[in-house]
């Protein structure tokens, strides 16, 4: 089933339902998401609200302006200084099904990904994670 989530910022970003999404996220999505970020050596990262969610396409439209608004609030909203100059930063991701999303291959991991920068340091990246293995993952639950 594919849900219509009105509510999300970006007009580009699809949504796919999945009934038992808890245990794709446990079984699939967390552990994916996880070992890319140990591969980074980034331990503070959180996932954007699913509401928040854009897409590539969204660079190229006559909203640019609201684009980054929206990305002030769901990317870099909490930075705060802890002195001496540091500005610690929890990195901001989003998983993807769309792998044009995604133009970098994880050399540790082989998992597919791109980023966003400010002043040349990562402060949000895209994720992607095949449908092939949500459907292996869904599949797997069945025969559990």
């Amino acid at each position: 089933m594919i849900e219509t989530k009105s509510e999300a910022k970006s007009n580009f970003v699809g949504y796919l339902g999945i009934k038992n999404y808890s245990q794709i996220k446990r079984n699939l999505i967390l552990p994916t998401v996880q070992n890319f970020f140990d591969a980074q050596e980034i331990q503070n990262f959180k996932a954007i609200d699913e509401h928040a969610g854009f897409a590539d396409l969204d660079f190229n439209r006559n909203n640019f302006s609201d684009f980054f608004a929206n990305f002030y609030d769901f990317i870099v909203n909490d930075i705060q200084s802890v002195g001496g100059g540091e500005f610690p930063l929890t990195i901001t991701y989003c998983v993807t099904l769309d792998e044009t999303n995604c133009s970098k291959t994880c050399e540790k991991t082989k998992i597919r990904y791109d980023e966003i920068l400010l002043y040349k340091k990562p402060v949000f990246y895209f994720i992607y994670v095949d449908i092939k293995d949500v459907f292996a993952c869904l599949r797997a639950m069945i025969d559990d």
